[in-house]
C-alpha cells in the first residue's frame, strides 16, 4: 500500500514524471528495491510486498475469461478467497488514487488551492499540495467505505464483524477502479497507440504515418469519446453494484439481509457514479 501510494505520488505531483532520464532514475531504483527486497524474503516478496505483482494479480480478479469459463467481470471474485484486510486497503487505494488522478486536474480542485486556472505555474509550485490531497482522497474513502458497511451491517443483523465485511466486500471496487482507469486514459491511449504504430512501421519499413489530434476537436467524435468514457464508468458501478450483492449473498445466505446490508452501499454508489461523470465532464486547467 505504502509503495502504490508513492508511486501515484510519483506520478501525479513530480514536475516531470515522464522525464527520461528521471524516469530511468525511478524504475532503476524499483528494480533496486525488488532486487534487494527478493534477497532477503525471497518469493514472498513478489507476492505481498511489489506493487505491480500485487496490482495486476488483483485486477485479475475482473477478468471475464479464467480457466476455458467465461462470466461478467468480477465473477471470479465473487467465488474466490476473501482477500486479507492488507489487499482490501489496497483495493480501496486503486479507486482512491484513480479518483485524486482525474480531480487535481479539475478548476475546483485548482481552486481549492488558490490558483488560477488559466495562468498555472506548473507542477512544481503545487507538489505539496498534490502529495496531501492524495493522501487525505484516499483516507476519505476508505473511512466512508467502512462507515457505508458498517451501516450495512447493522441494519442487515448477523453479528458480522466490520473487519469481515470489509474485506468480503472490497472485490466489489475493482470494476469501479478499472473503469476509472480507462475513462481517465482513453483520450492518452488513442494519441499514444499512434505514436506506437508510427514506431512500429518506422522499425519494419512498413511506410510512415502521421500523429493527429484532430479528433479532439470535432464534435462528433469528441461527443462518441465522452459518451464512451462515461458508459465506462456507470458499466463499472453496475457490475460493483451487482458484484457487491452476489458477495452479501454469499456472507449471509438470505436475500433480505443480503439486500438491507447493501443499502447504504449502493446509495454511496449513485453518488460517485455522479461524481465519476462530473470528473468527466468538468473543465480542467493542468
Amino acid at each position: 500500500c505504502a509503495l502504490f501510494l508513492l508511486f501515484g505520488a510519483f506520478l501525479l505531483a513530480d514536475p516531470a514524471p515522464a522525464d527520461p532520464a528521471r524516469l530511468a532514475a525511478v524504475v532503476a531504483g524499483d528494480c533496486a528495491l525488488t532486487l534487494g527486497a527478493v534477497a532477503l524474503f525471497g518469493r514472498r516478496w513478489m507476492v505481498r510486498g511489489e506493487v505491480f505483482t500485487v496490482l495486476m494479480r488483483v485486477y485479475r480478479g475482473v477478468t471475464p475469461l479464467a480457466a476455458r469459463r467465461a462470466g461478467l467481470w468480477g465473477w471470479r471474485a465473487a467465488r474466490g478467497r476473501r482477500p486479507t484486510l492488507a489487499i482490501a486497503v489496497f483495493i480501496a487505494l486503486l479507486l482512491g488514487t484513480g479518483s485524486f488522478d482525474g480531480l487535481n486536474e479539475t478548476f475546483l480542485w485548482l481552486g481549492v488551492l488558490g490558483v488560477n486556472p488559466l495562468e498555472f505555474p506548473g507542477r512544481s509550485a503545487v507538489v505539496v499540495p498534490t502529495i496531501a490531497g492524495l493522501l487525505v482522497l484516499n483516507a476519505a474513502l476508505v473511512a466512508a467505505y467502512a462507515v457505508c458497511i458498517w451501516l450495512g451491517l447493522r441494519l442487515a443483523g448477523g453479528g458480522v464483524k466490520l473487519r469481515e465485511a470489509f474485506r468480503v466486500f472490497s472485490p466489489s471496487l475493482l470494476p469501479i477502479a478499472l473503469a476509472y482507469h480507462i475513462a481517465h486514459y482513453l483520450t492518452s491511449f488513442l494519441v499514444d497507440i499512434q505514436y506506437v504504430r508510427a514506431l512500429i512501421q518506422s522499425a519494419t519499413g512498413a511506410g510512415q504515418s502521421h500523429v493527429t489530434t484532430g479528433f479532439f476537436n470535432t464534435l462528433g467524435t469528441v461527443r462518441i469519446i465522452w459518451l464512451t468514457q462515461g458508459g465506462v464508468v456507470v458499466l463499472g458501478h453496475v457490475i460493483a453494484i451487482l458484484l457487491a450483492h452476489a458477495l452479501a449473498l454469499r456472507l449471509y445466505g438470505g436475500r433480505r439481509e443480503a439486500v438491507l446490508s447493501q443499502a447504504p452501499l449502493a446509495v454511496a454508489m449513485v453518488v460517485y457514479t455522479i461524481f465519476g461523470l462530473w470528473l468527466l465532464a468538468a473543465p480542467r486547467g493542468a
